[in-house]
């Protein structure tokens, strides 16, 4: 009998289907929804304490914790050996129009497409079904006995929807949580390799009001705004292209002027800018040559008034860009664990989104996205995935986990 057979027949028993459903209806009925609190939104670690961490507590993980960001950081197995780190999420989309979005129902899943059963639920087909997976993976591994001889450990961000680094970073640099490789939830069972970054940027553009007819007498911050959209479109010439992440791009994403009430010159216009990044940039060398190009605009007279427009920018939140290759050493434990538990090697995907890889890998934590999420549903008012998908992710995430972290004796065939 090979290792990998052998392992599987260690973990199999002690992988349900049933169970793991239990686990993702569980997760969906705990409401964990993004609001303008963002991070510190008290329903985020409400969500953390009471449905996340009392399982990882009965699976009998040594430390669960919490960092300043209440990200729960939960630890096992010794850190001496290889360092593994599950990475989940706990906010979801707001619930909007979705009806009973927290009722986890269990509806056939033909009607959207998708194979056998599929969970209902704000949340389901994005972070909560990859994180019924990783802890049903977590359960099979206790429940089967198999000693770690390295350190596994879960971690649930407040983070989710917001396209921030924050919280991952605050675990990591913070929290001191240590990784070899670093699985982050992902979509339909196939292997993302990689992922354009982003950096978002602020400009605001300050005049000063009076009444539309008469002009001279303020300073149209619109005008400004315009002028600056003209040459940030007009200057920043981004020809740079990778073959499978696409181009880098600038894309103005918000123009807002105020105050909103009519016949008024506007006082002040506020400029968003997303800027996707590609492998070999630096957000902070894109976010300084945004800058140089609004900053122009400071102090040019308004045409009509004379009176000088002044231009501030903000950087806002960014994300790394991410991509490995097929020899890196989380693409490989993955890839061997979807034969053992699958029979395939799962599918390569490049995505357009930036999320927690990009920080993971830049700072050397070989990491890739893997789960059985259904972007073609997120956000909808069909929130939902597969049952079957998630079980599977489950049954692959378990054998990576018994495969890097058990003991030697584990992997033996006797």
């Amino acid at each position: 009998m090979s290792s990998e057979l052998h392992l599987r027949a260690k973990l199999e028993p002690h992988l349900s289907r049933d169970r793991c459903v239990s686990e993702f209806v569980n997760l969906v009925r705990v409401p964990s929804p993004q609001t303008a609190l963002m991070e510190a939104e008290p329903a985020l670690r409400h969500f953390i304490q009471a449905a996340v961490a009392p399982r990882l507590r009965a699976f009998g993980f040594e430390t669960c914790r919490y960092d300043q960001m209440s990200n729960l950081i939960a630890e096992i197995g010794p850190s001496s050996g290889p360092l593994l780190m599950l990475v989940s999420h706990a906010k979801n989309q707001p619930p909007t129009t979705m009806p009973d979005p927290y009722a986890g129902q269990i509806l056939d899943g033909a009607p959207f497409g998708l194979p056998g059963q599929v969970v209902r639920g704000r949340g389901a087909s994005e972070q909560k079904g990859t994180m019924a997976a990783m802890l049903h993976a977590i359960e099979a591994i206790m429940r089967s006995g198999i000693v770690l001889a390295g350190r596994l450990s879960f971690v649930c961000c407040v983070s989710g929807e917001t396209g921030r680094e924050d919280a991952i970073r605050n675990v990591v640099e913070v929290g001191n949580v240590r990784a070899d490789i670093a699985i982050v939830y992902g979509n339909s069972l196939k292997l993302q390799l990689g992922n354009r970054g982003r950096i978002d940027m602020q400009i605001t553009v300050h005049g000063e009001t009076c009444h539309s007819s008469r002009p001279k007498e303020g300073c149209n911050a619109v005008t400004g705004a315009v002028e600056i959209v003209r040459r940030l479109t007009s200057e920043i010439v981004l020809n740079g292209v990778h073959p499978q992440l696409g181009p880098a791009s600038l894309t103005v994403n918000g123009f807002r002027s105020y105050p909103e009430s009519t016949h008024t010159v506007q006082g002040r216009c506020e400029i968003s800018i997303d800027r996707r990044l590609l492998p070999d940039e630096d957000p902070d060398t894109a976010a300084a040559e945004i800058a140089k190009v609004a900053l122009s605009v400071d102090c040019m007279p308004d045409p009509v008034s004379g009176k000088p427009i002044h231009v501030t920018v903000n950087k806002g939140a960014y994300m790394y860009p991410s991509l490995v290759t097929e020899d890196a050493p989380a693409v490989r434990q993955l890839a061997r664990a979807c034969r053992a538990m699958l029979g395939y090697e799962p599918e390569r995907i490049y995505a357009q989104s930036a999320f927690d890889q990009g920080y993971l890998n830049h700072v050397g934590i070989s990491t890739v996205n893997f789960g059985p999420g259904e972007p073609a549903f997120a956000h909808t008012d069909n929130d939902i995935a597969s049952v079957e998908r998630t079980f599977d992710a489950a049954r692959v995430l378990a054998f990576l986990i018994a495969d890097y972290l058990a003991a030697p004796l584990e992997n033996s065939v006797s």
